[in-house]
């Protein structure tokens, strides 16, 4: 994701320090594939003892559990296993899954179940939107002109994170458009669509910096959302929104 000062390369760098900066040793993490995955997980080289129990895995993933730094040792629920609904990767990921007893493949009705995701130690649910308002709506469906997604799993995992015990649920993504024209903090999402409600909203993070929402007020989400916005959009979303709020 690109903008005029900054590269896709550098930006989801900057991401992916962010979001590594809040998962701790022996965390559980729950993360899909892609660029910004891919980069985070490539920081989480250092961590101790974090577990995985994820949706989809990829060669990333397996990278990481063969660098030692995931060891399962502290899950509650399927501990000393990784846990995958569906495998992704290459031959790397299939070699590694194929006859492994410590890796499970499960149904989604278990992977993405609240009560499976709430019993997990420390689960850090790391996704992604196309856009997110300053209230903490996440809109993962619509960009605006186009359907790129359904439902997905993201309200499943987020929302299940903020109950589990040291849990997080994370939004990560670029604070533009690719091509750096159009923010991606916004004041209200296109055509209203909202995949992950504002109250299941947690942790939101950009290249720009993290925004906490657990237990903030209406004004301080819109504060810690707009700091993490590109710096060229911030006084707009400040205007858009308080002419939403005032109409």
């Amino acid at each position: 994701v690109q903008s005029p000062t900054m590269n896709a390369e550098d930006v989801e760098k900057r991401i992916a320090a962010h979001v590594a900066s809040v998962v701790p040793d022996r965390a559980t993490i729950q993360i899909g594939i892609g660029a910004l995955p891919d980069a985070v997980l490539g920081l989480l080289t250092s961590h101790r003892d974090l577990g995985l129990h994820s949706g989809l895995v990829g060669d990333s993933a397996i990278a990481l559990i063969e660098s030692g730094a995931i060891t399962n040792a502290f899950k509650k629920t399927d501990a000393g296993v990784s846990v995958t609904n569906t495998a992704g990767g290459t031959v790397r990921t299939q070699r590694h899954l194929h006859d492994n007893p410590a890796f499970v493949m499960r149904p989604a009705a278990y992977t993405h179940h609240p009560a499976t995701l709430a019993s997990l130690y420390r689960l850090h649910a790391i996704n992604s939107a196309l856009e997110v308002d300053v209230t903490g709506q996440a809109n993962a469906e619509h960009d605006g002109r186009a359907w790129r997604g359904g439902l997905g799993g993201l309200g499943d995992f987020v929302r299940s994170a903020r109950m589990a015990e040291g849990g997080r649920g994370i939004v990560a993504l670029a604070s533009t458009s690719r091509d750096g024209k159009r923010s991606r903090i916004v004041a209200s999402t296109s055509k209203g669509q909202v995949t992950l409600a504002r109250g299941d909203a947690d942790m939101v993070i950009t290249e720009w910096g993290i925004a906490d929402l657990r237990d903030a007020s209406f004004a301080e989400r819109v504060e810690r959302m707009v700091a993490i916005a590109d710096p060229r959009f911030r006084e707009q979303l400040e205007r858009d929104w308080a002419t939403l709020r005032l109409g």
